[in-house]
């Protein structure tokens, strides 16, 4: 049992680490058999993959998890025969990209660093190109005996893809929701127009060809990203970037440069430019996922209590007026009950342990009301400790029984405080229409509930009474 206890934690420390040997292991070797026969990979992402995986789970970010990426990447290597001092140093220089962009946005604030603002982009923009200078820097060492270009072209050759790749592929992982958030939003509608026009733009870019066709998508990944949550717009700037720099590696669309820059290929500088185009739609998405979460918060704030979880007074008419407008309308109406509920004794409370207790009081009795309610039924808080319900489809005399089973759920309600078990009761007032019957105004119904419930009070209270009837249900 002892050696048990001393194993099984082991081995939960190091598969972390075998999974990043493991993956680094298979992407690498994808990546180098992917790649055109003695050249340079043609879209390398295995460091932009290592370096947001390495960001979401920091545990395995130390000096062993770097070794282990660096030795994965050399084996891959090896075993598709490369010579041991170019592995050894070549992938040192992917080591470095990896290291330098992890290190640089790892004090990026976590919020930034997921893509969820305008700072967020920039600075994975700012790394990343860090990162390919460091990369491409130490490449250029080993230029002279392992290539038979120069300098400067090594060192553009590397730069230029080590950074779109890496501003096309790290925003996927560092904006892709958790398992648990997809599985809580659940499967959502995807609006197809903007999708539709940009994978038209894409095939419109390798036809038409030329320098100039590089940004021709550049307005539907614009609406796209007006359009789509920030992890879609990375998927879909991925997915065009790398299209349009494949479509240039195989000449599909009559790119050239100018040579007046020893070293500078038309894949150099597609790529360069490339990267720089989806700029502009990741900082859009960023914008506009902000605005949306501020206009939902707002909203939110608008629409329901802060105290009680129910709705507002505002949000409460707009909807009642609502109801009652569409009830009108129809032939066939449906009956309709609203209730005045009021907690009774709720100064003496607050008066004798606090506004802590009175708002404890005030979410336990929103709460246990909520679980009595149906669905389609409105309850709102009128303010202090008065709320409101409207039953529709429940005429007046059935609704008496919905209100006294109200009354009773609350009546058996206890507050815990201290050494004490508060007990609270409430009084409600009802009125409303029967079907097939003009419905008053809001405002009536209101009056007209507020008067039963003041008729609940005035006879002792924690009882219901009916507009009109005046008379308790028992």
């Amino acid at each position: 049992m002892p050696v048990e206890f001393m194993v099984f934690p082991a081995q939960s420390r190091l598969l972390p680490y075998v999974a990043l040997l493991c993956l680094t292991f298979a992407l690498t070797l994808g990546g180098i058999l992917a790649r055109p026969i003695e050249s340079l990979s043609l879209f390398w992402p295995v460091n932009a993959v290592l370096v947001g995986v390495l960001l979401r789970y920091p545990r395995q970010a130390n000096a062993l998890g770097f070794m282990l990426v660096w030795l994965a990447m050399v084996l891959a290597d090896l075993l598709c025969g490369s010579a041991w001092k170019p592995a050894l140093w070549f992938n040192l220089c992917n080591l470095g990209m990896v290291f330098t962009v992890w290190q640089l946005l790892s004090r990026v604030p976590r919020l930034h660093r997921r893509m969820r603002s305008p700072h967020g982009v920039l600075s994975v923009f700012a790394a990343c190109a860090a990162g390919a200078m460091v990369a491409a820097s130490l490449a250029s060492v080993m230029a002279a005996p392992w290539f038979e270009q120069s300098l400067q072209a090594t060192w553009l050759a590397w730069f230029s893809e080590q950074f779109s790749t890496g501003v096309l592929v790290l925003p996927v992982l560092l904006s892709a929701p958790s398992v648990r958030a997809m599985v809580r939003s659940g499967a959502q509608a995807v609006r197809l127009p903007p999708l539709l026009v940009l994978l038209g733009s894409l095939a419109f870019s390798i036809a038409f060809g030329g320098p100039g066709a590089i940004a021709f998508p550049i307005a539907a990944l614009l609406w796209c990203a007006w359009t789509y949550p920030p992890f879609l717009v990375s998927m879909l700037t991925l997915t065009a970037g790398s299209t349009l720099i494949v479509a240039v590696a195989q000449n599909l669309m009559h790119f050239s440069v100018p040579q007046s820059e020893p070293g500078v290929t038309t894949l150099m500088s597609a790529r360069l430019g490339i990267a720089m185009l989806v700029l502009g739609p990741l900082v859009v998405a960023c914008v506009s996922q902000a605005n949306r979460s501020l206009m939902a918060r707002l909203a939110h704030q608008a629409t329901i209590d802060h105290l009680t979880g129910v709705l507002t007074r505002s949000a409460f008419t707009r909807r009642a007026n609502a109801l009652l407008d569409s009830r009108q309308q129809h032939a066939q109406a449906l009956p309709l009950t609203l209730m005045m509920l009021d907690i009774d004794h709720f100064k003496a409370i607050n008066d004798a342990h606090g506004h802590a207790i009175g708002d404890q009081v005030l979410r336990q009795f929103a709460r246990t009301l909520q679980d009595q309610l149906h669905e389609g039924e409105l309850f709102a808080r009128m303010g202090g400790e008065e709320f409101v319900v409207i039953l529709p489809g429940l005429a007046p005399d059935r609704a008496k029984f919905t209100a006294e089973r109200l009354r009773r759920a609350v009546q058996d309600l206890h507050v815990v405080h201290a050494d004490h078990r508060l007990q609270i009761t409430v009084s409600i007032g009802l009125d409303g229409c029967a079907a097939d019957t003009p419905a008053p105004s809001l405002d009536e119904l209101l009056a007209r509930a507020d008067q039963a419930l003041y008729s609940a009070k005035a006879h002792g209270r924690n009882r219901v009474e009916q507009a009109e009837a005046q008379r308790q249900v028992v």
